[in-house]
């Protein structure tokens, strides 16, 4: 999100440069443009907003001190299939990707935090694949590690679906928020002192 806006500011200070060097015609063309842009992404905030109040999670990033932590725990096997439920913009598969030889998959709802996982992953060329797609709908029974940041409600659906799909074997991380009947195998706290729970505590479980 901040990329995006520092990116429009970007092309608002271009656009003013136009007027200032004397392309007005040009600087009006480029500014309904923007326009055009900033009112297609104020329609598609206020639809994420709304799945939000449907029960969906908010594009909240996982904390990097979070990811490590989970990088320097768990031992994720070469060639392994890794998917992010929700995966924002993809921070916790590329911190992945930059250490180990692993299939990243993603699923995130939101265009905004999509669109911007896909910026990323071709700027840095890597092989991340990351779908527009309710992952709800996405059969995950050959995944060996699976990674989410999601709310009370949509925890108790997956929790329903991983039990009756997963492989004897996978593992489940979560970033704040556990399973309503499924206990964890080990749970990781960040730091003891913190008030906030977001990005502060680690579930993981074992099918």
């Amino acid at each position: 999100m901040i990329t995006f806006i520092i990116f429009f500011l970007s092309l608002i200070f271009f656009d003013l440069f136009l007027v200032y060097i004397g392309q007005v015609t040009l600087a009006f063309i480029m500014g309904v443009l923007l326009l055009v842009i900033l009112g297609i992404v104020l329609l598609l905030v206020i639809r994420e907003c709304f799945r939000v109040l449907k029960g969906n999670a908010p594009y909240v990033p996982s904390g990097k001190k979070l990811i490590n932590k989970i990088l320097a725990e768990i031992d994720f096997k070469e060639n392994s299939r890794v998917y992010e439920l929700g995966c924002g913009d993809a921070r916790f598969l590329r911190a992945l990707v930059g250490k180990k030889n692993i299939q990243a998959i993603g699923y995130e709802y939101f265009i905004i935090p999509f669109m911007v996982a896909r910026l990323y992953n071709f700027l840095q060329g890597n092989k991340i694949k990351v779908y527009y797609k309710d992952f709800f709908k996405v059969n995950l029974a050959d995944a060996d590690f699976i990674f989410c940041f999601l709310l009370t409600k949509e925890m108790e659906n997956l929790e329903e679906k991983l039990k009756k799909e997963l492989k004897s074997g996978a593992m489940v991380i979560s970033n704040t928020f556990q399973f309503k009947d499924w206990p964890p195998a080990k749970t990781i706290i960040l730091d003891t002192n913190k008030k906030s729970g977001l990005n502060n505590k680690i579930y993981i479980y074992r099918k």
